[in-house]
């Protein structure tokens, strides 16, 4: 029985989660059969209205847009993740989409607990100085700290590789 038999994907969509994902590719080598893709939207992005300068807006108008950015928002999650869904399908996984809203650090670890994955792919930016000092809210090092399974973190490309993997 394969070590890492089903793995949970959390995606922000990032660069750093592009790179993550070559490691859940690789798992497939050792034996990955199931991803769940994870997104977590947090709830600022339904709070904060997203437009090109919302300051030159009276509040009435930011109000009165909210639901439709809301829709949007969501739209564009689901097409993203449906890609990412397309291209691990196309390697072999079998796909378990979850899009919540809520705290990443919590949902991550929630859904790890829930769906009873063996390791979690998740990417780590790697602060600088000032924010390792105030410790500044690293999602990587919260599921770290909480998960029950493996975590597989993956740093920041520093050396410039196309994939990450040097």
């Amino acid at each position: 029985m394969p070590l890492f038999k089903k793995v949970l994907y959390p995606t922000d969509f990032s660069e750093l989660a592009e790179v993550s994902k070559n490691y859940v590719f690789k798992l497939k080598e050792a034996g990955a059969e199931e991803v769940v893709l994870l997104h977590v939207i947090h709830p600022l992005e339904f709070s904060l209205p997203q437009f090109d300068d919302p300051f030159a807006l009276d509040v009435a108008t930011i109000y009165a847009h909210i639901p439709e950015i809301e829709k949007e928002i969501l739209k564009r999650h689901e097409q993203m993740m449906e890609e990412i869904e397309k291209e691990l399908e196309e390697r072999g996984f079998k796909v378990d989409k979850v899009l919540v809203v809520g705290d990443p650090k919590e949902e991550i670890v929630r859904v790890a607990e829930e769906k009873n994955v063996s390791v979690i792919v998740i990417g780590y930016h790697g602060k600088g100085l000032l924010e390792r000092i105030l410790e500044m809210g690293s999602t990587a090092k919260a599921v770290i700290r909480k998960a029950e399974c493996p975590v597989l973190v993956v740093k920041k490309n520093l050396k410039g590789s196309e994939d990450g993997q040097d």
